[in-house]
C-alpha cells in the first residue's frame, strides 16, 4: 500500500542505509555514491511515497518531481528493498496510473541504466500501456562498479496511455 514517505522517514532511512552497499542497488542513485532521501516538507513540486506491506513495513520507495505548468512528471526515484515483491510492483503501477487518471498529468518520463535488470519491466510497461523509448545516452554515468553505463529515456503521453 502506498503511504506518504514522510510518515515512515525513520524506517525508510534504515532501509536506504542497508541498501547502500548492495551491488544490485548501484543503479538507484546514478552515481558512485549514495545519500539518504531529502524528503520535502510539502507535496507541491515533489511527491514521495513508500510502499508498505501488510505488517506496515517499508518494502520500497517511489518519488518524482512535478511540473504543474507543463503537467509533466519526471526525475523518478524507484527502489524496491525486496526484489521481486509483487506488492511493490502493484504500488508502483498505482502510482504511475494515478498520475494520468487522478492528477490529469499530460506526460511522464523516466530513465533507466541500460544494464539495470529493471529495464525489462519498464520496456514491458510501455508496450502494454503506451509510450516509447525516446533517448539513449552512451557512457552517461560512472557507477559504484567504476564502469561507465548507458542510460535509456522512456516517456508516456496522456493521449498514448492505456490502462
Amino acid at each position: 500500500m502506498l503511504k506518504p514517505a514522510q510518515l515512515y522517514a525513520e524506517q525508510l532511512r534504515k532501509e536506504m542505509l542497508k541498501a547502500w552497499y548492495q551491488p544490485e542497488n548501484m543503479y538507484w542513485n546514478g552515481g558512485a555514491w549514495d545519500s539518504l532521501p531529502d524528503l520535502p516538507e510539502d507535496n507541491y513540486s515533489q511527491r514521495c511515497f513508500v510502499s508498505v506491506d501488510k505488517r506496515d513495513q517499508v518494502i520500497g520507495y517511489i518519488c518524482y518531481s512535478v511540473d504543474w505548468i507543463a503537467m509533466s512528471v519526471g526525475e523518478f526515484g524507484i527502489i524496491s528493498f525486496h526484489k521481486g515483491n509483487l506488492e511493490f510492483g502493484r504500488d508502483l503501477y498505482k502510482a504511475l496510473d494515478d498520475l494520468f487518471t487522478v492528477y490529469g498529468m499530460n506526460r511522464i518520463s523516466w530513465w533507466c541504466y541500460a544494464d539495470n535488470p529493471a529495464i525489462r519491466g519498464y520496456r514491458s510497461f510501455i508496450r502494454r500501456h503506451g509510450g516509447r523509448e525516446c533517448g539513449y545516452l552512451r557512457q552517461y554515468s560512472r557507477l559504484q562498479d567504476g564502469k561507465l553505463h548507458d542510460r535509456v529515456l522512456f516517456e508516456i503521453l496522456a493521449e498514448e496511455y492505456t490502462r
